[in-house]
């Protein structure tokens, strides 16, 4: 290929990654087991985390999805957290609370689930305590991990992590504490040392913020005005395409007095700018959702339903 064919080839996926996404119906497909998240790569390669905590692992596509790993042991204070982020095909980290209630466990693997490493953060359960722990990466070695505390607590603790060394080990940052209102439920590394943290509505305005600089500073975007028809907006975390980190989706839940709608958007510089796709989510509860290495977008309900794209555009 030319070094003239390759500056054009950006230019020309970008519309393909938008109009994917345009007017399209979900609908649900068949998965063996209920899930909390899913992320599908190039070919029938993909992991899951099912509802009862089972890493899955396929390279024969979704219905034939299979556990490598059952997560034992979890902190009960925490409602058995657990939560997952799948780097690519062979990669895949787990974190979550230890039954002690003094370690946030981080698990790890870089075999397809094959063998599993460990590494343990200790915390002081006065200070923050096992409430959920959400892990991100810019690339294969340099990281995020946000620590949150429960609501129990009073204003619920935010603790910030960085790796250096694919989370062998973990040096703390910054508390977000006073930062980051809302309750986050998800955190995302984009490029070029931004990151955002998705949060639910618990008395504020802000659903989404960003930093440009590594954590040291941060503000709220604004994707979706509230409106007088929008009692508040819930976002659920960024996903960026591994081809080109700059293109991503974001969903957010507006909510009113009568309904919830969910809004997908599409950007094409890392969230500065999105643009709103028609697209029609049949869930009534949206848990999360992925964006696999085709453009492809799948969303899991709160009972572990899966739905990808419809055959029928509008």
């Amino acid at each position: 290929m030319t070094k003239k064919a390759l500056k054009i080839l950006p230019i020309l996926l970008l519309p393909l990654f938008l109009l994917s996404f345009r007017h399209t119906d979900f609908e649900r497909t068949a998965c063996p087991y209920p899930l909390k998240q899913l992320s599908l790569y190039s070919g029938k390669t993909g992991w899951g985390l099912s509802l009862d905590n089972e890493i899955l692992y396929t390279t024969q596509g979704l219905e034939a999805l299979e556990p490598v790993k059952t997560l034992d042991g979890l902190n009960p204070a925490s409602d058995g957290f657990a939560n997952a982020v799948f780097l690519d095909e062979q990669t895949a980290y787990i974190t979550c609370f230890s039954s002690d209630n003094e370690h946030l466990v981080i698990e790890f693997t870089n075999d397809c689930g094959i063998t599993w490493n460990q590494t343990l953060i200790p915390y002081d359960n006065k200070t923050c305590d096992a409430g959920s722990a959400f892990l991100c990466f810019e690339d294969s070695t340099h990281g995020y991990l946000l620590h949150c505390s429960t609501p129990a607590m009073g204003q619920m603790k935010k603790l910030l992590y960085t790796t250096e060394d694919a989370g062998e080990t973990f040096t703390f940052l910054k508390d977000l504490s006073n930062i980051i209102k809302g309750y986050p439920q998800g955190i995302t590394a984009i490029k070029d040392n931004a990151i955002q943290i998705a949060v639910t509505y618990h008395g504020t305005d802000s659903y989404l913020y960003q930093s440009p600089d590594s954590a040291k500073t941060w503000k709220p975007v604004e994707i979706l005005p509230r409106t007088a028809d929008i009692g508040y907006i819930d976002a659920f975390a960024p996903v960026y395409s591994r081809n080109n980190p700059q293109n991503g989706i974001i969903l957010l839940k507006a909510v009113n007095e009568k309904t919830a709608a969910y809004r997908l958007y599409t950007t094409k510089d890392g969230g500065t700018s999105c643009a709103h796709r028609h697209s029609e989510i049949p869930c009534d509860d949206v848990r999360s959702f992925c964006l696999s290495d085709d453009h492809k977008v799948y969303v899991v309900d709160s009972e572990g339903n899966v739905y990808r794209p419809g055959t029928r555009q509008r």
